[in-house]
């Protein structure tokens, strides 16, 4: 018995979704990947949706999983989210309502597949398609703690959600540093939380918040042999952009900024001007749990309210 429930289990779970381009529907392979797992898996597409295996959910961070063997339904839960798939039916439940699906619930040479669009969002993931290169990522968002936090008029409390907001770097490639990094500033738009800068060493990443996720926009490496004298982003930091990817934002006149010592865990915090020019305001001893937690960003009193 334990045999057949433990094969049961290890089905072959597919998701699906609505492709972009008719590139994918004559496509019968592809790369699936979920953001903070190092593990690929190939899809394949039946009736112009693509397929994935089980395994891939176990990768969902966060999610509960179950296969009821006698039933054939596949139980998936994450926070107050539930849904209850049933192999052979085109309706499934998301909690406790029915939904009907495009495509049925299908077992193919003893796999189960299911549509991994209404999979991943009715679980509170993103689904990006990229038909160039045949690749789909599924990506966190935030949860309803961290949506609520960021919604604070507290702006202090919204920047933590920000910097806490899952992270989607899909189709950016990854810089390496050429120094060593024992600071990390963080600027954030001066009353503003809903974009914001990282700078370690010679590396800078530029975020924006959408769809409850820290969605990466731009990244350049920067040559700290050469003083920037373009009057754009590259000012704030100081140096040109050696290599950069995606589209840079336009300065703001005046950012706040947290610079933290990650060898003595010492923070500094003031504004930073769109010349580059630093005024510290002050400082505080913290330590490493402040750090992890995001908790050096605090309210400035100085600071302008929010503009719309």
């Amino acid at each position: 018995m334990k045999k057949k429930v433990a094969a049961s289990f290890l089905l072959t779970v597919a998701l699906s979704s609505t492709l972009l381009g008719s590139s994918f529907a004559n496509s019968t392979s592809y790369k699936v990947s979920i953001s903070g797992s190092s593990t690929t898996y190939d899809g394949q597409v039946v009736s112009g949706r693509v397929l994935i295996p089980v395994k891939a959910i176990q990768d969902f961070k966060g999610i509960k999983m179950n296969w009821n063997a006698a039933t054939k339904q596949l139980k998936l839960q994450k926070e107050n989210s539930t849904v209850l798939l049933t192999a052979g039916k085109s309706v499934a439940l998301v909690n406790n309502k029915s939904v009907s699906l495009d495509v049925p619930v299908t077992v193919i040479n003893g796999r189960t597949l299911v549509p991994v669009r209404f999979v991943s969002e009715s679980l509170n993931y993103n689904v990006e398609l990229n038909p160039s290169n045949k690749q789909i990522t599924i990506s966190e968002r935030a949860n309803s703690v961290l949506n609520e936090n960021y919604k604070s008029n507290n702006l202090a409390i919204s920047r933590i959600a920000a910097l806490e907001s899952p992270v989607n770097d899909s189709g950016m490639p990854m810089l390496t540093a050429d120094d060593e990094g024992l600071n990390s500033t963080y600027y954030f738009p001066e009353g503003k939380s809903d974009s914001y800068f990282i700078q370690t060493a010679d590396l800078v990443y530029y975020y924006e918040i959408k769809g409850g996720q820290a969605k990466l926009m731009w990244e350049a490496n920067l040559d700290t042999t050469k003083k920037s004298a373009a009057k754009d982003i590259t000012k704030l930091f100081g140096y040109q952009a050696e290599k950069q990817y995606g589209t840079a934002p336009q300065l703001s006149e005046r950012y706040v900024y947290f610079n933290v010592n990650l060898f003595t865990y010492m923070i500094q915090y003031g504004f930073a001007n769109s010349d580059g020019q630093m005024s510290k305001l002050g400082s505080q001893q913290s330590s490493i749990e402040v750090i992890q937690n995001k908790n050096f960003v605090r309210e400035i009193d100085e600071e302008q309210p929010i503009r719309s």
